[in-house]
């Protein structure tokens, strides 16, 4: 799945709202000023408009510098391997930024434009060489409040088929990383989160086999875990905390729980031979602040990799939103350099799951 049809999956639905003045406030840095230009590659929809209300527009009011915006495609990652980026930045999953440091089609975040007091909110897995986190997102575990009984509210009630009876609905091979298949079928199977990687794949697959009868769709789109729960397809899911958040509020009888709910996130990437570097450098300083990242979580409901942006929001929000003080206990963050790690055949343990994943859901 490419990451411009990711993030298109996980944001098409989600409604984009007005932001308060308060949150767009805050005193910008002279370093950050500047003229001409910075082009971002954005996957469009619902989410470049929560950027552009959030950062591009605010950014460009205050610091006289001109944000463009293109379409992200796969060729993205060509053209920055040939040296001549059609972009200076984009937004990818945080587990495809070693390829692209692999295939040397990144320069190095310059964190000398951003200020103390963003650097100090921002946690340190977020702060990466190649990689500075842009937002928080969860895989959760969804139900419909219409089937009777009990409910699941974390991995392990999903997989006790017992206890919890019913169809479930889990990602296919394709979405197996962004959609959490092999860390929520370990956790369901009893693994402590502390202790859930290095994953045990023999074990995942097992739990997977034996579960595989109760699934009654494996999703391939964002959409499809709460059109299933919706349409009475399944009684319980994993699915992405947006689309569940979005279609409770469009009254559909869902909810979600976040124990053991699966932490994940975006990274910003500076592309090679990037011609407006510095321009790129201060935007991205500039959507760091807390302010800016309050804003964004405001117009769309991820979660603010800036902990201080947590201070801005009100309550109700700050209750929904991955990543959030009283949530971030509950979850487990996914370990993205786990999953690019090769082994001795010079495979990653992406490229090995995947084999098995579809040797599992083609028997």
């Amino acid at each position: 799945m490419t990451t411009s049809a990711k993030t298109i999956a996980l944001c098409a639905a989600i409604l984009v709202t007005g932001l308060p003045v308060a949150a767009q406030a805050g005193e910008v840095p002279e370093n950050l000023k500047g003229t001409g230009e910075v082009v971002v590659a954005t996957a469009g929809g619902a989410f470049e408009e929560a950027e552009r209300k959030a950062w591009f527009e605010p950014f460009t009011r205050d610091t006289g510098i001109k944000v463009v915006t293109i379409p992200s495609s796969p060729k993205l990652l060509a053209s920055a391997k040939l040296g001549q980026p059609e972009a200076d930045i984009s937004n990818i999953n945080g587990g495809e930024v070693p390829s692209w440091i692999d295939n040397n089609a990144l320069e190095k975040i310059d964190y000398s434009y951003f200020s103390k007091d963003t650097l100090a909110g921002l946690p340190d897995f977020m702060k990466e060489e190649y990689g500075l986190g842009s937002f928080f997102y969860s895989v959760v575990v969804a139900y419909s409040t219409k089937s009777s009984g009990d409910h699941p509210k974390n991995w392990v009630d999903f997989y006790d088929v017992k206890k919890f009876p019913g169809k479930r609905t889990l990602p296919n091979c394709d979405l197996m990383l962004y959609g959490g298949l092999l860390e929520g079928a370990l956790v369901g199977d009893g693994v402590a989160p502390e202790k859930l990687y290095p994953l045990d794949m023999d074990r995942a697959f097992a739990k997977l086999a034996a579960i595989k009868p109760n699934v009654g769709r494996w999703w391939a789109t964002g959409a499809d875990a709460p059109q299933s729960l919706i349409g009475g397809e399944v009684d319980m899911a994993a699915a992405w905390n947006g689309r569940i958040i979005t279609a409770k509020k469009q009254g559909a009888p869902l909810e979600l729980s976040w124990d053991q709910s699966l932490l994940q996130y975006d990274d910003w990437i500076v592309l090679k031979n990037a011609p407006n570097k510095d321009n790129a450098s201060k935007l991205l300083a500039y959507i760091s602040r807390a302010e800016a990242q309050a804003a964004f979580a405001e117009a769309i409901p991820y979660g603010p990799v800036n902990k201080d942006a947590f201070k801005l929001l009100p309550k109700e929000l700050v209750d929904v939103l991955p990543g959030g003080p009283d949530i971030v206990k509950k979850q487990i963050v996914q370990d993205y350099k786990w999953w690019v790690a090769r082994g001795a055949d010079g495979r990653t343990n992406y490229d090995v799951a995947m084999e098995r994943c579809i040797a599992l859901l083609t028997q």
